[in-house]
């Protein structure tokens, strides 16, 4: 599999597209209509469907491509010549790279939660009840500053005292950060996913990109409720944001000009088990914290599922 010139832009070019739909996210603190539909549906629904997306394109597409590599490495040239001992080892490697992906994603979430307890991924619907009460509040007159606004009222809100708003700074900050350790690996899938197969890194990009949106809330709201800044907060999104690109690099200098059927077999084994992890432990536990009805969120991963499946029959016949 060689990296083409044209392979390679392609790549980062999604990984950069993922990565600023984080910065969409952060711009809900500029305008009163986008935090109007920042409602807890609207934030939980993308994460179900990221989730479902995400699972049945591992399992039903990456795992496969794992497998595939290791047949053609044990093999020599292939499915064609791997006897039942060859394919019964190329599955179990998978398998190994498949644990090994979940044991990755669950030694970083350790050692941020063990660094920062209080760490939050999530954006509080309490904050963005907040932003609404705060926007609805304010004057055109006094523009668009929290600060200003809050004084010209003279009324303080929950966030306005100094120790909350040092708590609520540092953890944006550090939800930021945590946040973009965890995208790494997410940059890392779709470099290899567009290097394999560009119907297959483009599905993983969508994906990525749209449970980003609710992770640049996380990150703006708690460090423009501490600064009053737009900027500041804007800023640490978009700090966030560059995970992704930055995931891209590390699968270029790991993949070079080209991955061997070894490589790819691993790389991928791990992709399914880290993307498979994340979803289970991050996506659909955040899906039901803002959906509290079940039926929404089984639906939503439900839906991005059946989306993602007749998007890869429909490219399929496309020859893409």
């Amino acid at each position: 599999m060689v990296a083409t010139e044209s392979r390679v832009a392609l790549a980062f070019g999604l990984n950069i597209a993922a990565g600023l739909l984080t910065c969409i996210g952060g711009i809900i603190i500029f305008n009163e209509k986008l935090v109007c539909l920042a409602n807890p549906s609207s934030l939980g629904i993308p994460f179900g469907v990221s989730a479902g997306v995400m699972i049945f394109i591992s399992l039903e597409n990456i795992f496969g491509e794992s497998v595939n590599a290791f047949q053609e490495a044990l093999g020599g040239k292939g499915e064609q010549i791997c006897d039942k001992m060859c394919k019964g080892n190329s599955k179990m490697f998978a398998t190994i790279c498949f644990i090994n992906g979940a044991a990755i994603i669950l030694l970083i979430d350790f050692i941020i939660h063990k660094i920062c307890p209080d760490i939050d991924y999530e954006p509080s619907i309490d904050k963005i009840n907040t932003l609404r009460q705060t926007f609805s509040q304010t004057d055109s007159k006094y523009g668009s500053d929290l600060v200003e606004a809050q004084t010209s009222h003279g009324k303080k809100n929950d966030f306005e005292d100094e120790p909350t708003k040092r708590t609520l700074n540092r953890m944006g900050i550090l939800t930021a950060l945590a946040i973009a350790i965890h995208n790494l690996p997410e940059g890392v899938t779709t470099y290899t996913g567009v290097m394999k197969d560009t119907k297959l890194g483009i599905a993983l990009a969508i994906v990525i990109a749209l449970h980003n949106i609710p992770e640049g809330v996380a990150v703006a709201t708690p460090i423009y409720f501490a600064t009053g800044s737009k900027l500041k907060a804007f800023y640490w999104t978009f700090i966030s944001a560059l995970a992704e690109p930055f995931g891209g690099i590390i699968g270029w200098l790991i993949a070079g000009d080209g991955l061997n059927a070894n490589v790819n077999g691993i790389m991928f084994g791990l992709v399914v088990g880290m993307m498979v992890t994340i979803s289970i432990k991050e996506l659909i536990p955040t899906a039901h914290h803002f959906c509290l009805s079940k039926d929404k969120v089984t639906y939503s991963i439900l839906f991005g599922m059946c989306v993602i499946a007749f998007s890869l029959i429909l490219l399929d016949y496309a020859g893409v």
